[in-house]
């Protein structure tokens, strides 16, 4: 009895329709149960789930060279100071092991650790990422530049390991390189150029550009200078090629 009430006689709860609650409760079992299983074959909401997960609705235009050597472009963005500036620049050894399902639709998974060198050479600091990738190319403009969209990011504070077991994967694959990372500004546009070279698999050296990009008009634009950008920086833009390193591996 609470506050003259019965509550409860005879060991029966007078004041809860206990057959009601019972089932509504197993419909809501039924309703956590589908998402579960949903979530457990979608690696979006996997990905989500972990939290941290963000995803950019920008554009961007990219264009990607086979190059023979690096340093000769490293000389041009360094001595070319009345013609391109120098922004920023990063230097990072990256490895990435990509997750493959069976489920082709879904995309793939890379696990990616960057390791930023300092000066002389050393880690000065560590960060890691996952990016669910799909289907991004949503355009093509001459000389391969690519229009491609951003794709989902989330941090990744576990072990590999453990992203291995979360994810189950069927396939891996694994591709480390140096990367050089510039920012600069060519002709009043702000530009980023990765130098890299791929260690394994050793697959060689490749200048890539990027920018942002707002509009089709803006990508139109943007695809003339990123072609004129390669050529200012001494690259063969009969050399460009559209592929992913993922995909040149795979």
């Amino acid at each position: 009895m609470v506050n003259g009430k019965w509550l409860m006689r005879d060991k029966e709860l007078l004041t809860v329709d206990e057959e009601a609650i019972i089932h509504a409760s197993q419909e809501y079992a039924k309703k956590i149960d589908t998402f579960l299983a949903t979530r457990e074959t979608s690696l979006l909401s996997k990905l989500l789930a972990i939290g941290g997960a963000s995803e950019e609705e920008s554009f961007e235009i990219q264009a990607k060279v086979r190059v023979k050597d690096l340093h000769p472009i490293i000389e041009k963005l360094t001595s070319s100071v009345s013609e391109i500036e120098v922004l920023k620049k990063r230097h990072y050894k990256e490895y990435d092991v990509y997750f493959f399902f069976t489920d082709v639709e879904q995309g793939i998974i890379r696990y990616r650790e960057d390791d930023f060198l300092a000066e002389d050479g050393k880690v000065e600091n560590v960060r890691g990422r996952l990016t669910l990738i799909g289907p991004t190319n949503e355009g093509q403009f001459e000389q391969e530049v690519l229009l491609s969209r951003s794709r989902y990011l989330a941090p990744a504070t576990q072990s590999l390991r453990f992203y291995r077991e979360y994810f189950k994967p069927h396939l891996e694959k694994e591709i480390e390189k140096d990367r050089l990372r510039f920012l600069v500004r060519f002709e009043d546009t702000e530009f980023f150029i990765n130098l890299d070279e791929i260690h394994n698999p050793k697959i060689g050296c490749f200048l890539e550009v990027k920018s942002r990009t707002w509009s089709r008009q803006d990508a139109e634009i943007k695809s003339q200078l990123v072609t004129k950008l390669i050529n200012f920086l001494g690259a063969d833009i009969e050399e460009a090629t559209s592929e992913d390193y993922i995909e040149m591996v795979r």
